[in-house]
């Protein structure tokens, strides 16, 4: 079973499907800039190069020293962040 955990320390990644796009979009979860520090950011960003669109949640966009406690908050975050952007969740890849 995969955890929050999992995603934070990358051992475990996070994909979304739109059903208006074509794309898949992976979710970053820590921040590239940070990632190799002894406190590493929460980013949330969620992209795709082919689509060129990046957007962040609420979490990542306001708020990087409070990070999503569970897999179900993060789908929320994600789901109301492409309301914003008029996108809807098809589909989410968690491996």
């Amino acid at each position: 079973m995969i955890s929050i955990t999992d995603l934070y320390n990358e051992t475990s990644s996070i994909k979304v499907k739109f059903a208006e796009l074509p794309f898949t979009f992976e979710v970053d979860m820590i921040n590239e800039a940070s990632k190799y520090s002894d406190n590493p950011k929460q980013d949330c960003k969620i992209g795709s190069w082919g689509a060129n669109i990046f957007f962040r949640t609420a979490k990542g966009e306001y708020n990087n020293d409070s990070r999503y406690k569970t897999i179900g908050g993060l789908k929320r975050g994600i789901i109301a962040a492409g309301k914003v952007r008029d996108l809807t969740v098809l589909e989410f890849i968690i491996k």
